[in-house]
């Protein structure tokens, strides 16, 4: 852990100086070597590892991938799995479920990559102009399910849908996705019959890594806590990044997000860090003891540097350490957490690129000890994205798997909502990647109901024996 913190802490120096307009070639040179031999280090001591403890090496660095047919076992017998690769030219669609194997090829050119672009900015960035972009939505969002639904969607056996994205596809939140191929003849936005409504979605990296997550041994109890952090400046995102690519852009304190913090904890019976108590010297010594994570905060992604991601702590000094938790220094966390949910994303400078800042974020926490991460693909509005939380948190203590909760949470938000707020802006942004198994059994609620009950029964029991 420590070597392999080692190599992402100066792989991250190494991006941030280079892309700096006159970066300093000699420490980039220094730090160079010094990945280097972090890395033979690592290599050797992986070598030792697979020589004196052969099990050991066999559980941590096998890379053999599973078998098609171990997949529905994994992902649940009535779940297909759907995993997109994307390459300039095509799109392999793989599918798996109990019942069918599939692989199907798709070709795409360049208005392939501009539908996706102009989707992700339509669902990420409400426009003024609503009667424009719900026409721009609904062509958009029926090129992207015919290319990436309707070629598969008759091998589907049930409502619930596994997927892998692959390259910016890792962007989209396919809830989103309008059902139908043709331009919907809806004249609002809450007319419009999503995924949603069809389909429980969650995500995973890989179907091999799922399996690890699976067969970890995890806790059966949820000791929740929860980081928010008071911010008293305005941060600029592209000075936090060192990058000097795209406009700038701001980031503003997160009220909602406290009051988020606060609820989740006061359902759960959670431990609260907020304010000026939430920083990243607390997180790191204290992240370990907890089974459920929920960080309200901004967390920048760094597409091109994605090692360099952050999560934005209380901002003022904090002994060692700035406020700033990059993805590098997640993956040395000793974490036993069953779900980490980053509640505010940002996405660095607004450029898609290859859809690593979101999928190296949460395979850093999955690769430290959690189960799942959610996650939001872009920076929501605070007041929206408190709602849908606090609903999910209510759906996942009555034991519905984490999809189920999210999916119930948000057509509860769409039935109470207005018309402007329906905007899958408002809605859409969180995804669940990782393990999508149920975080509480919901038996704690029915045995309080049928103790209620028993007491109800035996007060009536009494009152009409005093009255006899």
């Amino acid at each position: 852990r420590r070597l392999k913190a080692d190599i992402g802490f100066y792989e991250a120096k190494i991006a941030e100086e280079s892309s700096l307009t006159h970066p300093d070639e000699a420490m980039v040179s220094e730090w160079t070597n010094l990945v280097l031999n972090s890395t033979k280090s690592r290599d050797s001591l992986i070598s030792i590892l697979e020589e004196k403890y052969p099990d050991y090496y066999l559980i941590k660095y096998n890379s053999n991938v599973i078998k098609p047919d171990d997949i529905p076992h994994i992902a649940g017998g009535k779940t297909t799995y759907l995993n997109y690769v994307v390459s300039d030219t095509l799109l392999f669609i793989f599918l798996k479920n109990r019942k069918y194997l599939k692989l199907v090829t798709i070709p795409v050119d360049s208005s392939f990559f501009k539908c996706v672009t102009e989707f992700r900015e339509l669902v990420s960035n409400p426009g003024n102009d609503a009667k424009s972009d719900l026409k721009r939505f609904s062509k958009a969002g029926g090129i992207l399910y015919s290319s990436l639904i309707e070629p598969v969607e008759k091998y589907f056996i049930s409502d619930k849908l596994l997927i892998s994205p692959d390259n910016i596809l890792s962007y989209l939140p396919f809830e989103a996705i309008p059902s139908g191929s043709s331009p919907s003849a809806a004249k609002q936005f809450n007319q419009i019959s999503y995924l949603l409504k069809d389909y429980r979605i969650s995500y995973t990296y890989s179907a091999t890594f799922l399996a690890e997550l699976i067969s970890k041994d995890v806790a059966t109890r949820n000791k929740v806590v929860a980081f928010a952090p008071i911010y008293t400046g305005v941060i600029n995102v592209d000075s936090l990044l060192g990058i000097r690519q795209g406009g700038v852009s701001f980031l503003y304190d997160l009220p909602f997000a406290r009051s988020e913090a606060e609820y989740v904890t006061g359902i759960t019976n959670g431990k609260l860090y907020i304010n000026d108590g939430a920083t990243e010297s607390v997180f790191k010594s204290v992240a370990g003891n907890y089974n459920i994570i929920h960080l309200a905060m901004h967390t920048v992604l760094n597409d091109q540097y994605p090692m360099y991601s952050k999560m934005l702590f209380y901002q003022h000094s904090d002994s060692a350490d700035d406020g700033n938790l990059n993805t590098w220094e997640v993956y040395g966390l000793p974490l036993k957490a069953r779900m980490v949910i980053l509640s505010s994303c940002n996405t660095g400078n607004g450029k898609l690129h290859s859809g690593e800042g979101i999928l190296s974020l949460a395979r850093g926490f999955v690769y430290s000890g959690s189960e799942s991460v959610v996650m939001s693909l872009w920076e929501i509005e605070d007041r929206a994205g408190t709602e849908i939380i606090k609903d999910f948190y209510k759906q996942l203590k009555r034991g519905l798997p984490k999809s189920e909760a999210l999916r119930k949470a948000r057509l509860n938000y769409l039935k109470n909502t207005d018309m402007f707020r329906s905007h899958p802006y408002f809605w859409s942004s969180l995804v669940i990647y990782g393990n999508n198994s149920p975080l509480y059994s919901g038996r704690g609620l029915s045995a309080a109901y049928f103790c209620l009950a028993l007491l109800i029964l035996a007060s009536a029991i009494i009152t009409y024996r005093k009255s006899r």
